[in-house]
């Protein structure tokens, strides 16, 4: 019944420990207290009680709280030092779930057809992914399954993770800071900064700005919550150019950096892209991928 082997221990088993013996169909005398008629009422299908002249009842961990007058964890290992076998249970319980859920087990370039296709349909060429991304397989402990993702590195050493079908993850959750050659460095290269939600935003503009890298430094927050992280890189520059979501939270996270910063420039860039939700929205809706369609040169 319980998802704790501990709590599975028979309630009947632990009043024979405490001395109480049975009366008639699942009444047992309570061994909280002297009495001359069986008032404690077992539910073996449960395996919960019920003390009519008490008026209390519980689980086994609660039964033996109420007679040796103890905590909840010293409950649990006196119906341990019951039972040697299910000790050991719990302690591989335990130390299953101290595992992790999701872990990486592989990193790669871009292989599987499976990316490639979700790339095309985001419309990002696999020869910018290339420069930003990996294929990533991470393996689900719970599921006992493999599934392949594409990995964007971030500060922190870990990996946002995404796939078809809106799945989303992170190995290690952080900010990502890439600089005017393309690569990954806390160390800034120009005054200005380019800042983004997530990776596929920073890699449409990388599309639209038909350039083979950033044009200003580059911060990717992968997350809207991440931006206190970003603030130390973030004083590095004099300006910021913000391509932030449509949507509640992007101007928040907008509004956030202008109070962050009151006495330098933040341009919003959001009007570029203002019948869509993001870049990568207005980026799928554009025909193939001419940058002449959407300046966002002549807007910097």
């Amino acid at each position: 019944m319980f998802d704790n082997p501990i709590y599975n221990y028979p309630i009947e088993a632990l009043l024979s420990h405490f001395g109480s013996r049975e009366e008639g169909k699942g009444m047992f005398y309570s061994p909280l207290r002297e009495e001359t008629s069986a008032s404690l009422h077992v539910n073996r299908k449960d395996n919960v009680w019920f003390d009519h002249g008490a008026g209390i009842g519980g689980t086994n961990v609660q039964l033996v709280m109420a007679v040796r007058k103890c905590s909840t964890e010293e409950a649990e290992q006196f119906i341990k030092s019951l039972d040697p076998a299910l000790a050991a249970k719990t302690e591989v319980i335990s130390k299953a779930r101290s595992l992790p859920t999701t872990e990486i087990i592989k990193v790669k370039p871009i292989w599987s057809y499976y990316l490639k296709r979700y790339l095309e349909e985001r419309k990002i060429p696999i020869n910018i992914a290339d420069r930003y991304c990996k294929e990533v397989i991470i393996r689900n402990h719970v599921k006992g399954k493999d599934y392949t993702t594409l990995g964007f590195e971030n500060n922190s050493g870990g990996y946002n993770l995404s796939a078809p079908y809106g799945f989303k993850s992170c190995s290690k959750g952080g900010i990502t800071t890439i600089d005017t050659e393309g690569k990954r460095t806390v160390m800034p290269s120009t005054r200005a900064v380019s800042i983004f939600e997530g990776s596929f935003d920073f890699l449409s503009w990388q599309v639209l700005q038909n350039a083979k890298t950033p044009t200003t430094d580059v911060l990717v927050l992968n997350s809207v919550n991440n931006l206190d992280k970003a603030t130390g890189y973030l004083r590095l520059h004099d300006s910021y150019i913000c391509f932030l979501d449509n949507d509640q939270a992007g101007r928040k996270c907008l509004e956030d950096i202008r109070k962050m910063f009151p006495n330098k420039e933040v341009k919003d860039m959001s009007a570029l892209y203002s019948e869509h939700k993001d870049l990568n929205e207005m980026l799928q809706n554009c025909r193939g991928y001419d940058i002449n369609e959407i300046s966002i040169k002549n807007s910097l």
